[in-house]
This record gives C-alpha cells, sequence and structure tokens, in this order.
C-alpha cells in the first residue's frame, strides 16, 4: 500500500484492495502587500488565504464507487483538517472543504457509473480569532514568521525527517503512522513507525544495539533513539525505537559509602553511553547506599522517587530535575479546551494521603501534606536512612509520589509540535472552571503523521 497524501482521516492511497490515486493536485499562494514609507513602496505583509484542488479517479474495477465518493464528501463540507502530500504538511494551517463535484466519463446503460472524476475544494481555515474576511493585520502569514527555531535557512522545516544511523532515509520509506511517546518520568520515550518497504531494504533486518532512528518535524524531535525492533505487519514494516539504550535492562550489583547523590546519576549515565545534566536538583551525600542487583534506571527511578525529583533521557542525554520546581515554573501557553478538543478531567485527591509514616528497623520518617486528608501512608522501605532529617525527607518524597496523579486530565489537539513532556502549561477549560490554571504535562503523544497530540496532564502538588 502506498499513500500518496491524506486530508484528516481521508487517505489518498494505492493498495491491493482499493486504487484512490490523484491525478492533479494544484495549489495557490499569493501574497498581500502593503504600503511603507513617504514613496508609498509595496511590501510583503502576509498571504491570501491559500487554496487547494484535488482530484481521483474512481472506478468500482479498482474498488471505488463514485456516488459513495461524492456522498461521503458532500457530509464532510465545512470541515478542517491538515493536508499531508507525500508525509508533507504543505500548509501550516488547516484548509476546509469548501466544494465537492463529480464528472461522470463512463456510465453503463444501467445508469451505473464506471469511471468517474472527484475534484475537491479545500480553502485554508482563518485563524483563531480573525474576521471572516483574512486581513494583513489579523493574519499571521509563515512570510512573517521570525520564530528562529522554526526555520532553516529561511524556510521552515515542517516536513517529517527520518535519519538511520545519520543517514537521511526520508525518501527511501513511505510512512504511513508516525508516533512519538513522551513521558516526564518513569519512563522511556517511545517511537513507532509504519512504513512501505517496497525495495525490500528491510525486509529480513536484524538492528545491532548501537543502531539510532531520529525523526524530526520542525521543532518538533525525537532525538537520537535506540532501535529495539524492525518487523513486518499486515504487508508494512513496522519499527519501535526507544530513548533508553538496550544495556538498560542490564543488572548492577553495588554499594557505596558516602557518596553523592549527583555522583550516582553521572555514574549510571556515563555506564550507559549517555551525558549528564542536572536541571535544579540539589545534591544530597549518603553515607551508604546499596544497588541490590537490579537494573541502573529501575535504581535511579527509587532515589528520585525519595528525594522528589524526576529524570528523563533524551537524545542520549540523562536529566536529572527538580519536579516540584517544574510544575510551578511559569506556563509557555494557554490552551483553550472545548468539547470539541475532546477532553476529559478527574479529580480523585479526596482518596490521597495527608500523612505518610515510613521506617527501617528502629528509624521512623513522616511527612504532612497540606490536603489536610486523613488517611496516612505507611511504609517499611529497605532502603538505608541515615538519620531523622533524611527520613522526614525520604518520607515526604513518597508521600508526593502517592499523591501527585490524583488530579489529571486527558485532551486532543491539533499537533503541538513546541511541547514536550515537563512542559507546563496553564488551562483554561468551558465548562469546567475548576480545572483552570497551571498543568504540568507528564506525557505527550505526538501523532505526526495525523497532526495531532494527546496530552496527559495533571495539576501542581503542594
Amino acid at each position: 500500500m502506498t499513500i500518496q497524501a491524506q486530508w484528516g482521516t481521508n487517505e489518498f492511497k494505492i493498495s491491493q484492495k482499493q486504487h484512490r490515486a490523484l491525478e492533479d493536485v494544484a495549489a495557490g499562494y499569493k501574497l498581500k502587500y502593503k504600503s511603507e514609507g513617504t514613496d508609498k513602496k509595496q511590501v510583503p505583509d502576509g498571504h491570501e488565504l491559500q487554496s487547494f484542488n484535488l482530484s481521483y479517479k474512481v472506478s468500482p474495477t479498482v474498488g471505488g464507487n463514485a456516488i459513495n465518493e461524492y456522498l461521503k464528501f458532500r457530509k464532510e463540507l465545512g470541515k478542517s483538517a491538515n493536508l499531508l502530500v507525500a508525509n508533507t504538511l504543505i500548509c501550516e494551517s488547516k484548509l476546509m472543504l469548501h466544494n465537492v463535484s463529480m464528472s461522470a466519463e463512463l456510465i453503463s446503460p444501467h445508469g451505473d457509473i464506471l469511471l468517474a472524476t472527484i475534484t475537491l475544494d479545500l480553502k485554508e481555515s482563518e485563524v483563531e480569532g480573525a474576521k471572516p474576511k483574512a486581513s494583513a493585520a489579523a493574519y499571521k502569514s509563515p512570510v512573517n514568521k521570525t520564530k528562529k527555531k522554526e526555520t532553516e535557512n529561511g524556510v521552515e522545516p515542517i516536513a517529517i525527517k527520518v535519519l538511520y544511523n545519520r543517514k537521511n532515509i526520508t525518501n527511501e520509506i513511505s510512512i504511513s503512522q508516525c508516533i512519538h511517546d513522551m513521558f516526564a518520568t518513569s519512563q522511556a520515550d517511545t517511537l513507532l513507525i509504519k512504513f512501505n518497504d517496497s525495495k525490500r531494504l528491510w525486509d529480513g533486518w536484524k538492528p545491532s544495539k548501537n543502531e539510532i532512528i531520529n525523526v524530526s518535524y520542525g521543532i518538533a524531535k525525537t532525538g537520537d533513539m535506540f532501535i529495539n525492533s524492525v518487523v513486518p505487519e499486515n504487508g508494512q514494516m513496522v519499527l519501535r525505537a526507544s530513548s533508553i539504550p538496550p544495556t538498560a535492562k542490564d543488572r548492577t550489583d553495588k554499594s557505596w559509602e558516602n557518596v553523592h547523590l549527583l555522583q550516582l546519576a553521572k555514574e549510571i549515565a556515563q555506564r550507559h553511553g549517555l551525558q549528564f545534566e542536572n536541571r535544579g536538583a540539589t545534591d544530597r551525600i549518603y553515607k551508604y547506599v546499596r544497588q541490590p542487583n537490579i537494573p541502573d534506571f529501575e535504581f535511579l527511578q527509587q532515589r528520585c522517587n525519595l528525594e522528589s525529583l524526576a529524570f528523563v533521557v533524551y537524545d542520549k542525554k540523562l536529566v536529572l530535575y527538580d519536579e516540584a520546581k517544574l510544575e510551578v515554573a511559569n506556563p509557555v501557553k494557554t490552551l483553550r479546551l472545548t468539547a470539541q478538543d475532546d477532553f476529559t478531567l478527574t479529580d480523585t485527591s479526596q482518596f490521597g494521603y495527608g500523612k505518610a509514616i515510613i521506617s527501617n528497623g528502629g528509624l521512623v520518617g513522616e511527612a504532612r501534606s497540606a490536603n489536610n486528608l486523613s488517611n496516612v501512608l505507611k511504609k517499611k522501605i529497605q532502603i538505608a536512612m541515615n538519620g531523622q532529617a533524611e527520613a522526614n525527607r525520604f518520607a515526604r518524597g513518597l508521600l508526593r509520589q502517592e499523591n501527585k496523579n490524583l488530579t489529571k486530565g486527558v485532551f486532543k489537539y491539533p499537533l503541538l509540535r513546541e511541547f514536550s513532556a515537563g512542559s507546563v502549561v496553564k488551562i483554561a477549560a468551558t465548562g469546567a472552571k475548576s480545572w483552570n490554571g497551571t498543568a504540568f504535562i507528564s506525557q505527550i503523544r505526538q501523532d505526526y503523521v495525523n497532526s495531532k497530540s494527546k496530552v496527559v496532564f495533571r495539576k501542581a502538588i503542594f
């Protein structure tokens, strides 16, 4: 199967079951001008709403029905979606279907349409807050973009780009699915790519431990990821990758005396060929630490839970950060949620804990939350605690870990390329004003082919 183009959920593809191939693609892009200076010099000032026309043949001999196709797109009139041609988003804004027409070229004596051309007229949707007719002052054009992160040599790189072991293989594969899952803590980022292998370059291929994949979509980037598998599935090749190297499964049995937290994290990073970076995590010194034959990242996660910290692995770098500090950072953007954005909000804070009591032998650590709940978290841990202050700090970290996901939400949104897990946003939810305010993105799924984001967020813990 080969997918030539896609508008929303409508795919123009060639497969064994259906031949829905584009015959013609027409596009129009026209600049707007304004007068500047005393000489009234005409200078570019954005562009008019772009228009696109798509035409394709329909015939029952290749699995199509012209009347059904025509009626289907009639129901789509007025709807807006992104248009991708050859896996390239050729218009930054969504395109609205303004007109659909059918031209029958061959009709049987019984009235059956044996061959027809379907033509779709698409026009760029007006930006939020714009008036019915786009004006130079209200409409923001890519011509006037100045965000350096979004531009490359003056041209915005809005096509999906795939690097395999540093080699650009974008033109050698036909991508039908590309999903990047990012997590703020406790889980490695993952990548799923489905593509056609018409040249049989990947069939039977087995990746080695050091092979990497890197996908970018403008400012949205996966960074270098380690390939886990490439296997055939339903006529396509399916590639899966992870931000954490395959050595993450290796176990380590070791102990340290008078060791710093940052020293432990850096040692683990180096052991797996990763760089290390600290972003606001307070260094601690431990009198004694034991890693009892468990994987390194599992051990580091346990230590982070005790210290109210978190870590991510991205682009071959282990980043340790203070989760509590990041949660209350200034929001990078306000997201307005309506019923059309498919969002769900849940609040189970009444089931949280107001106090934690942890013990190891004769030493007991305690911590309280400001939520005034009566439930008490009681745990016996096998991790050494050096003194009362450390025991209380560990109790505070475990209490936070239990409470932090009690108030959370999920929503779907047009692709948020500038966001990643760990971003802080301001939520403005229609019909759910109690959820308005700052939110911490704990997970985000980037669907690059369908230009959609699925975001999991939670409120900050105080």
